[in-house]
């Protein structure tokens, strides 16, 4: 008897149920920290499951409060039931077009994006691959991770003095500013007389200044050497970027808010950022971070990840950056490989979540070999996480 051909169609792993996960982490209002925009006192996301009608799970991260991607599942999962998981990219464009009244920046694209990771995850298990394997294939072993912190506080004793220490086992750190150019000043200067002169240190503002207030605040930190001024400009202010770009003195990098590659390459077609920073929960999981990577490329500019939810969206970043190839130059000499975000505040959606968390070594995270993403969720820890 001549066995199936497993890489015919109709033999190929199909979806068969949906199932999402919410997650929450309450700090309470004394233990609030954030950016300049406010603070938050709890982190949540979607986990999003598909189960394959082979018995595999696979997993990804919808980015978002708790229930916020939640009543757009109806809109999808009539389609993505039962369909191929190979057919992932067909279905993802095919909600977008029967849905296009509804934009593209909302919790559909949230969910969106926690499917396609999921997806991913399954279809490396599924083949035995790595999910780098399936978006281009490993380009370099392990990605660089930059130490994400230094926030505003609701408790002073928590502000950035006693965050500062939490960067030392990494090479760059990244400070919240965007309180005036006053306050930027100070805090990049007690960052840097903290950390020393060989510490990169980056800035954040979070789209809180409009273009002059940024241009201020750059020609009075820029004497401290800072790597990247990320949002400098909210995410709307295309053309506010393009104008910076042209006499910016720190490079401009943002992303974490754009959704899809059509936002990112609304910015990088007319050379308007230096540095790309997609959110894979939200701007379209890995298939659009793929995408956005291509266009770094072909525009000239730097691709460095957005994270900030859980575990899932971590280790899909990973998952990216490994398989981003160097450019313009090769591997061995690579000036400046791309960087991840590390977030330094406690953070047990991604250290408690997971039966092996990815954890960093040296500033580094070594590039999973294992099927699919590389972690898996624990599920009684998804079980206490759930929102009561």
């Amino acid at each position: 008897m001549t066995p199936p051909d497993m890489t015919s169609p109709d033999t190929m792993a199909r979806i068969a149920r949906i199932v999402l996960h919410p997650v929450l982490h309450v700090m309470g209002e004394e233990n609030a920290y954030g950016m300049a925009r406010g603070l938050v006192s709890a982190r949540g996301a979607t986990i999003v499951e598909i189960e394959t009608n082979t018995g595999t799970s696979g997993f990804g991260e919808a980015w978002g409060p708790p229930g916020f991607c939640a009543p757009y599942l109806g809109f999808v999962e009539a389609d993505w039931r039962g369909a191929r998981l190979s057919d992932h990219g067909a279905l993802f464009h095919r909600v977008l077009a029967r849905n296009y009244h509804f934009g593209l920046q909302n919790g559909l694209m949230a969910l969106l994006s926690g499917l396609d990771m999921a997806v991913h995850d399954a279809l490396g298990k599924e083949h035995g691959l790595p999910a780098h394997a399936l978006i281009g294939g490993r380009a370099r072993d392990t990605v660089q991770v930059y130490g994400s912190g230094g926030y505003f506080t609701a408790d002073p004793a928590q502000g950035l003095a006693a965050q500062l220490p939490r960067f030392r086992d990494f090479a760059c750190c990244k400070i919240k500013i965007g309180r005036g150019v006053a306050d930027d000043v100070a805090r990049v200067r007690l960052a840097r007389e903290t950390l020393g002169d060989s510490m990169r240190i980056a800035v954040d503002a979070n789209g809180n200044y409009g273009l002059d207030q940024v241009q201020a605040s750059m020609r009075a930190i820029a004497p401290f050497g800072i790597e990247w001024y990320e949002e400098p400009l909210g995410p709307l202010d295309e053309e506010g970027f393009r104008a910076l770009y042209a006499r910016r003195e720190i490079p401009v990098a943002t992303g974490e808010a754009l959704y899809t590659a059509f936002a990112f390459d609304r910015l990088l077609a007319p050379r308007a950022i230096d540095i790309a920073q997609p959110d894979l929960a939200l701007c379209g999981g890995l298939s659009q971070g793929r995408l956005i990577g291509q266009l770094c490329t072909l525009r000239h500019a730097r691709l460095s990840p957005h994270v900030w939810g859980t575990g899932l969206g971590l280790a899909a970043a990973v998952q990216l950056v490994a398989a981003q190839p160097a450019y313009p130059g090769v591997a061995e000499s690579e000036v400046d490989p791309p960087w991840i975000e590390y977030d330094v505040a406690e953070n047990p959606l991604r250290d408690e979540l997971f039966r092996e968390p990815l954890l960093p070594y040296g500033g580094a995270i070594a590039v999973p070999s294992a099927p699919g993403l590389g972690v898996e969720p624990d599920r009684a820890a998804l079980e206490r996480f759930r929102p009561r």
